[in-house]
């Protein structure tokens, strides 16, 4: 008897990150209550945004990569996205409140 493993196939990373970034701007857009994307490019929205998709970007590739042997489909997308996001903005915001820990230390 030959036991096979099964094959990985992760989603693409163009879907990881465009979601990564398409949830990064909603966040941005629903910030404080302006609901605009007014002040985008400031140097302090820049940079909490970047740190929002760095940890939306790793947790979705994290759980895209844990997923990768389910039988491609659509239920495996959904639910690799939905978890995905939910373990990024954990992600995020604890890298956000690192920061803000060694700035307090410091």
């Amino acid at each position: 008897m030959q036991t096979t493993l099964p094959t990985r196939r992760p989603l693409h990373w163009a879907l990881l990150l465009g979601t990564a970034l398409l949830v990064t701007l909603f966040l941005y857009f629903i910030d404080e209550g302006r609901y605009s994307l007014e002040g985008l490019f400031t140097v302090g929205n820049v940079i909490a945004m970047g740190l929002y998709l760095f940890g939306l970007a790793g947790g979705l590739f994290l759980v895209a990569q844990l997923l990768a042997t389910w039988r491609p489909g659509f239920p495996r997308t959904v639910l690799t996205l939905v978890l995905g996001t939910v373990v990024g903005f954990v992600f995020g915001l604890l890298l956000i409140m690192g920061i803000g820990a060694l700035q307090l230390l410091g």
